[in-house]
């Protein structure tokens, strides 16, 4: 039996939560004030300081998980319908799409009122990662993507407009 590789290296991927576990941990500490954050820290990791791309950070590695839960079944064997009546075309590459594969039980479990209960949300699924994708993921990777693409307008391609005031034959004036 040949079994694929894992996308990503498991001691890479460990690194990566343990480091994303202590940075959510450092924001915590300084947002809540129980440590102040001297220039030299803030400086060195102001570029890390944002939910959003830790939240964007588990989001990644979830569907990297996912990929790998998912090796035994075989490849979709219809294919993309893309028809359309004239003047319009089907949407097919989405720019929401990881926020459309992420779903919307994924961001309502990481969302909280407050910042330090997103970071605690946060934490809890980067330490527990397969049972979060197990349990938000995995059913709709089952599922796929059921939504079909959207229809939208598109310009018609330019034609040549003659204009109705001016002679489409060159003539002469007459002035007798």
């Amino acid at each position: 039996m040949n079994t694929r590789p894992p996308l990503l290296n498991p001691n890479r991927t460990a690194r990566l939560i343990s480091w994303a576990v202590a940075m959510l941990s450092w924001i915590a500490l300084v947002l809540c004030g129980e440590r102040f954050a001297n220039r030299r820290h803030i400086r060195q990791r102001y570029g890390f300081v944002s939910l959003a791309w830790l939240k964007q950070l588990l989001g990644a590695l979830a569907i990297a998980r996912v990929a790998e839960m998912l090796t035994d079944r075989r490849a979709p064997s219809r294919t993309l319908r893309n028809t359309a009546p004239a003047c319009f075309r089907r949407r097919i590459n989405r720019a929401g799409m990881s926020r459309a594969i992420l779903g919307s039980r994924l961001r309502k479990a990481l969302a909280a009122p407050t910042p330090h209960g997103r970071i605690s949300r946060l934490i809890a699924a980067f330490r527990d990662l397969d049972g979060f994708t197990r349990r938000y993921l995995l059913p709709r990777a089952l599922r796929r993507l059921t939504k079909l693409c959207a229809i939208i307008m598109v310009a018609p391609p330019a034609q040549c407009a003659a204009s109705l005031g001016l002679p489409l034959t060159p003539a002469c004036a007459d002035t007798s």
